[in-house]
């Protein structure tokens, strides 16, 4: 698993986490799902990440919250090398009333894998707490 990186070098879904002030025990449900997915592929966690995109190439994961919490729905996509093995998370979104925030999510989603795309070092292999 692997995550964006800003042109500082600071990874996004962390940012992301800490600027949303998003409970630790979410943050910690979180990292497990990552763990999951990476040690056993997508079937060891069904349902974390949707099977269709929500834009093009760009697909979310769901972090369920206790009453209360916010929805996490960070974005992420398949590769964008080794399709079937590796994902990047791109940007953090929460979904509320089943609409995506930012409302811009999807298209900086985008964006940010165009980035990668052209730039492999904007990604670490890291967790997200």
């Amino acid at each position: 698993m692997y995550c964006f990186v800003s042109p500082r070098g600071e990874n996004v879904i962390r940012d992301w986490l800490k600027r949303e002030k998003v409970p630790t025990a979410q943050q910690a449900d979180f990292q497990m799902k990552i763990q999951l997915l990476e040690n056993g592929g997508p079937h060891y966690v069904p349902g974390f990440i949707t099977e269709t995109p929500v834009a093009k190439d760009v697909y979310k994961a769901k972090i369920k919250g206790n009453k209360g919490w916010m929805q996490l729905r960070p974005l992420l996509c398949k590769g964008p090398w080794i399709m079937d093995r590796e994902f990047t998370f791109l940007i953090g979104a929460i979904e509320k009333d089943r609409i995506l925030l930012p409302k811009d999510c999807k298209e900086r989603a985008q964006e940010n894998r165009r980035i990668l795309l052209a730039d492999q070092s904007r990604r670490r292999h890291e967790g997200v707490v």
